[in-house]
């Protein structure tokens, strides 16, 4: 008898946890190690370079366009994000990114991704010592010699 009251209210409860949807309303963007179980390697500025200094995390937001899986981002103080080249910038005319759903590279999360490209690494020492500067983040090609990532969200 018990079981019965709270059955609907578990149900309630799962399926509000499974609509929830990463790149939505405010977060941050978190870099997650190809490798090592997606370790969390810091995140990225308001300016969209990557940092592992916590207090320097940018406040950014995601609207939900077209599919389920594309977004536009934004970050406070660094206008809207986009692609420059091949590396991610804030600042710049707005791009739209998407992501593989949860069934994508890292497993139950949603990664960005930007047509068919999502594998990111930083410029020079990467990922950055907390006395270094931020440094930029772009796609990866295999030869920088970096920790290779994925950026994830982190919502707020």
């Amino acid at each position: 008898m018990h079981l019965t009251i709270f059955t609907p209210l578990l149900a309630c409860i799962v399926f509000s946890w499974a609509l929830a949807e990463d790149f939505s309303g405010p977060g941050q963007i978190r870099t997650l190690d190809v490798r090592e179980n997606n370790q969390d390697l810091g995140c990225l500025t308001s300016k969209g370079k990557w940092t592992t200094v916590e207090s320097l995390c940018g406040e950014f937001y995601a609207q939900r366009v077209g599919s389920n899986n594309e977004f536009r981002l934004s970050s406070t103080g660094g206008g809207s994000c986009g692609i420059d080249g091949v590396t991610f910038k804030c600042g710049i005319q707005s791009g739209i990114f998407g992501t593989w759903g949860t069934e994508g590279p890292v497993s139950g999360r949603e990664v960005v991704r930007y047509g068919a490209y999502g594998l990111m690494e930083g410029s020079g020492n990467s990922p950055p010592d907390a006395k270094d500067e931020a440094v930029e983040i772009h796609f990866s090609t295999g030869n920088e010699g970096g920790k290779a990532v994925w950026l994830g969200w982190k919502a707020l």
